[in-house]
């Protein structure tokens, strides 16, 4: 029988960011169902590193996660900017989505001549003003990927892909998988399939939402692309585009709630895409290159679920992260990482209140 310390199940950046840390002072174990690593939603996200984004608690550990990217220079992170617009209905809420920041992460107001200053594409008659957050970046998520994969092999520790968890048993508080894996804590970090492997441990679900988020890639037929656009984002989130390779990734930024699978892309959802873009700038296109689709995972509050589950506290919780996973993942892996190795006086700790609501928003 296999022993060891710590498995892990889930192989997406939740899991092999936790793996990456906790594999220097324990023996982990990954354990992934798909036959390839980062199959499902970290394999088809294409991130942004934005300040702004999300609620009080997902706003709080991005600024953790900063440190751990500014450690790492330019290796990461390439500076695109992000530009929210907003329509004549939508000025009140552009200038209050400025007015909640501005104080809080380098942001620019624009007017309509400026916004189309910076990007062209748009439609004048759509805009009437923008804000830009100026140091916002793209993830090179592949090479952040990588980081943590190799320090985890570098730490001797093995990933098992095309695994099925079939048996499950509890003896003397350790874990028993498939009778030939024997773990003293298990850390359930599967994603959309959250609350179907903590059925297998006997532990009550918590209610994750998998919600599809589709992408479309296209290249315009009527105008040169610039590399210089900051990625462009609807200030309600009705859609979002960037350039990249000389094409056009765009998204109708979907939130449609379904089930744990392997999804793919609507036609209905990119035909709403496609209409939202058409209203709002000047891209003309005669075919879609590329479409895929992916799940991305929420609670009710949309914010992380992450500590040991109440009754059990050899079950760990790393899950929920919803569209925030990668720009996330240095801060929630470092917090995991202290809570499952019991440093809790560590500096990192830095949010007091987050770190109350991960031990006990579970029930």
């Amino acid at each position: 029988m296999k022993k060891i310390d710590i498995l892990i199940i889930g192989s997406g950046i939740a899991g092999i960011s936790l793996g990456s840390l906790l594999s220097k002072h324990r023996k982990v174990l990954i354990v992934e169902k798909e036959k390839e690593i980062s199959y499902h939603s970290t394999g088809r996200s294409f991130a942004f590193f934005i300040e702004s984004y999300g609620n009080k608690q997902i706003i709080e550990l991005t600024k953790i996660s900063k440190e751990f990217f500014k450690n790492y220079d330019n290796l990461f992170l390439r500076k695109k900017g992000v530009m929210f617009i907003g329509n004549n209905k939508q000025k009140k809420i552009i200038q209050n989505f400025y007015d909640e920041h501005k104080t809080k992460i380098n942001l620019d107001y624009l007017d309509k001549k400026k916004t189309l200053d910076k990007a062209s594409c748009l439609k004048e008659k759509y805009i009437n003003s923008s804000v830009l957050d100026i140091n916002a970046c793209e993830i090179d998520v592949n090479a952040l990927y990588e980081f943590y994969r190799k320090n985890y092999i570098r730490n001797k520790c093995e990933i098992l892909k095309n695994f099925q968890i079939k048996d499950v048993d509890e003896k003397n508080n350790k874990w028993i998988i498939n009778r030939d894996i024997e773990c003293n804590i298990v850390v359930n970090a599967s994603g959309a399939w959250a609350d179907e492997v903590a059925k297998k441990f006997l532990i009550k679900k918590i209610d994750v939402v998998p919600k599809k988020r589709t992408v479309f890639v296209f290249k315009p037929t009527n105008i040169e692309i610039d590399n210089k656009w900051p990625l462009i984002a609807d200030i309600e989130e009705k859609f979002y585009f960037k350039d990249q390779s000389n094409q056009i990734y765009a998204s109708p930024a979907d939130e449609t709630p379904t089930y744990p699978h392997d999804c793919y892309p609507e036609e209905l959802d990119i035909a709403i895409g496609i209409d939202r873009l058409q209203k709002s700038t000047k891209f003309e296109f005669k075919s879609i290159e590329n479409k895929w689709a992916g799940l991305r995972t929420f609670v009710m509050d949309k914010s992380p679920v992450i500590g040991f589950e109440n009754y059990k506290k050899n079950f760990f919780w790393l899950v929920a992260q919803g569209g925030y996973g990668i720009q996330t993942a240095p801060a929630l892996s470092k917090i995991a990482k202290e809570l499952i190795l019991g440093n809790n006086e560590n500096k990192i700790m830095k949010l007091e209140d987050f770190y109350n609501i991960s031990i006990n928003r579970l029930r």
